[in-house]
């Protein structure tokens, strides 16, 4: 293998890791630990609320002040998610069929079961259709 196309197998296997730790922190953040899902997915400001009314021990008058920072923020994020999600998706199908190129048939199967587990742990995105 020539070195620009290491470098290039290299770079897009850095893109994949850093999309799984992204998107493992992402979905840490969300709600409930993303490898320790106890029923359907809760993802969004009030999973949010709750997850740091457990983590941290918020009282009553701490979680209603971050209901309202959280109320006054969501139509920004939901507009921030709208615009870069299908550009985020896009890429992420681009990366995922660049590094199928550099794999066996046997490891492409394997990939594929890999990313169809990875995709159904992950929250649907505020853009994406429901």
């Amino acid at each position: 293998m020539n070195r620009t196309r290491a470098r290039a197998t290299v770079l897009l296997a850095a893109i994949f890791v850093l999309g799984l730790i992204v998107g493992a922190a992402g979905a840490a953040l969300a709600g409930p630990g993303l490898f320790h899902r106890r029923g359907p997915r809760r993802t969004g400001p009030d999973a949010f609320l709750r997850r740091l009314t457990r983590d941290l021990s918020l009282s009553s008058p701490q979680q209603e002040s971050v209901r309202v920072v959280l109320q006054r923020h969501q139509p920004a994020m939901d507009s921030l998610w709208r615009e870069m999600g299908p550009r985020v998706e896009t890429l992420q199908q681009q990366v995922r069929s660049d590094i199928r190129r550099q794999l066996t048939p046997e490891q492409q199967t394997r990939f594929q079961e890999m990313m169809r587990r990875f995709d159904a742990m992950r929250p649907v995105p505020p853009h994406a259709p429901r």
